[in-house]
């Protein structure tokens, strides 16, 4: 677990959902062309997300076959919202 600030927002819609879900992400962001890879190839990935008002992170995988379309933005306490 970790105490920094998260690096970035994580916005995922899955197969089948209305709403994106929204990673507040630690560590490094991935870049698109990551984030396609793992689509493309349906890659199960672990990243160290927090929950606001809650102390440290926890890992929270992600299978990538089942996502149609991801985003990221720059982390801001004000910046959470869902399309």
């Amino acid at each position: 677990m970790t105490m920094d600030a998260p690096s970035g927002l994580l916005y995922l819609l899955s197969v089948g959902k209305e709403k994106e879900l929204i990673l507040r992400v630690h560590g490094a962001m991935p870049g698109v062309e990551i984030l396609a890879g793992w689509m493309e190839q349906g890659t199960v990935v672990s990243l160290q997300i927090s929950h606001e008002g809650q102390p440290g992170t926890f890992t929270y995988v992600v299978n990538f076959r089942h996502v149609v379309a991801a985003r990221f933005a720059p982390y801001a306490s004000t910046r959470i919202s869902s399309f």
